[in-house]
């Protein structure tokens, strides 16, 4: 049976989401280190371990299987001179994921996390309650996970989303950044450190740039009968994007909810993916206490996508443009504005975005100059002075120093002034230079070199 969700079983199991993605944070902090880490101790813990996973995991079959693998694991003695608590629970974390090859199971030491998972068990809902708002406001002040938002050269925006939140109060928050981004001409959204989060973010999100009320993924729990389905908003607040080109950047590091997302774009073909194939985790779950030290991350759901009726778990997403994290903005943005200029006709237009990818070009292929030629550049000009620090040229202004990136052996951008650049120019003997400012307007101006005083002698 295939159930479309009411608003009020989507805010229950966003709700519920949002608390396992919590309580996994919690669940594998620090602990006391002098538990003994006996013989008894390791069979208590392996044993439950293997029967929440039986009782709990997605896919009952594969859960046998690792069942059987630790008990026999523990049988054969594997376990015998592990006698370190973290390194316990990263060696069964391991034997767990070569069964599964699912990234969202681990095993974690912290008996504070098993206090204060059982104790929530237990109190009322007005303490309940007093414990969301102190979570919401921790919320607030990561603000929601929205990291930075911005309008990068060429008219580009640019979000940093470090996580998908799961709190309806953030909603005010996501419109303002969504609104923010409206009028670019092409939009970045960086996951390269999202770990996850929730589906809630990822509907209103995806509203803005999918013209259609359109399904963007379920969800299977084990011991449900329903398949859970996730829409777009019928209405989002202000100007919608569904024409703008869109990139997402992705690392190993991106994970759950942010490869959902990921995927979901990717395959309604709605976004380029630019970066490194995903870390493969397509499987909720929550943390399950095996005993008063011991913790189990258990997926117990898993994702399943309406156009592929499959997912991205343990393999990940694969970008369509394939980079080192580390270039992936530099790409997308150069590839934003690469596109915008073969749908550009304005030639004052066009020449401003090539101004623009020229720069990024720049940035990304850099220009090595010999130290003697830069030498030849140094001295002091009637708008600052030229410094040459470590092989690296910069421009000096007051108590400014700034970096001079090379376009070629003689014309430069100025780091942080996307909209000039210098050219050094030689005199007819080719050995002295003075300047020449350029802008993005299309207008120049001479910047003269000061000449150095003569010393007078005297007779």
């Amino acid at each position: 049976m295939i159930a479309k969700q009411s608003k009020k079983s989507v805010l229950t199991f966003m709700y519920s989401f949002l608390c396992f993605f919590l309580l996994s944070t919690l669940a594998f902090s620090q602990g006391q280190k002098d538990i003994k880490l006996t013989p008894e101790l390791k069979a208590e813990v392996v044993e439950g371990v293997g029967k929440l996973l039986a009782d709990n995991y997605i896919y009952t079959e594969t859960a046998k299987k690792m069942e059987e693998h630790i008990l026999q694991q523990l049988k054969e003695g594997k376990y015998n001179d592990v006698t370190n608590v973290d390194e316990f629970a990263r060696v069964l974390t391991q034997d767990l994921r070569s069964i599964s090859k699912d990234k969202h199971i681990r095993v974690g030491f912290s008996p504070e996390a098993v206090k204060s998972i059982r104790a929530r068990e237990s109190i009322s809902e007005e303490e309940r309650e007093k414990e969301r708002k102190e979570r919401l406001e921790e919320a607030r002040q990561r603000n929601f996970s929205f990291q930075r938002v911005e309008i990068r050269e060429g008219n580009i925006g640019y979000l940093d989303l470090r996580g998908f939140t799961g709190y309806p109060e953030a909603s005010e928050t996501i419109i303002a950044a969504m609104n923010f981004l409206a009028n670019a001409n092409a939009v970045i959204i960086d996951l390269r450190n999202n770990g996850g989060g929730s589906p809630f973010a990822i509907q209103i999100i995806s509203s803005y740039f999918l013209e259609e009320h359109t399904h963007l993924n379920s969800f299977k729990w084990r011991h449900e009968d329903t398949i859970r389905q996730f829409w777009t908003e019928r209405y989002v607040p202000g100007k919608k994007m569904y024409d703008t080109d869109l990139y997402i950047l992705t690392s190993r590091r991106t994970f759950s909810a942010a490869e959902e997302f990921t995927y979901n774009l990717k395959n309604l073909k709605r976004a380029t993916i630019v970066g490194e194939t995903t870390g493969g985790g397509a499987h909720p779950g929550g943390s399950r206490i095996v005993n008063d030290y011991f913790l189990v991350w258990v997926p117990s759901g898993r994702a399943i996508n309406p156009i592929t009726k499959s997912n991205w778990e343990g393999e990940g997403i694969e970008p369509h443009i394939s980079v080192p994290e580390e270039k992936a903005l530099e790409k997308a943005h150069y590839t934003a504005l690469e596109k915008l200029l073969e749908k550009t006709e304005n030639e004052t237009k066009k020449s401003r975005i090539q101004w623009s990818m020229d720069s990024i070009k720049a940035r990304m292929n850099p220009i090595v100059i010999k130290a003697d030629i830069l030498q030849k550049y140094v001295g002091r000009y009637s708008r600052g002075e030229i410094v040459l620090e470590s092989g690296q040229l910069y421009f000096k202004v007051g108590p400014q120093k700034l970096e001079l990136i090379p376009l070629s052996e003689t014309q430069f951008m100025i780091e942080s002034q996307p909209n000039v650049r210098i050219e050094f120019i030689p005199d007819e003997t080719g050995r002295k230079f003075d300047a020449k400012a350029y802008f993005i307007d299309g207008t120049d101006e001479v910047v003269k070199r000061i000449k150095k005083k003569e010393k007078s002698c005297s007779v």
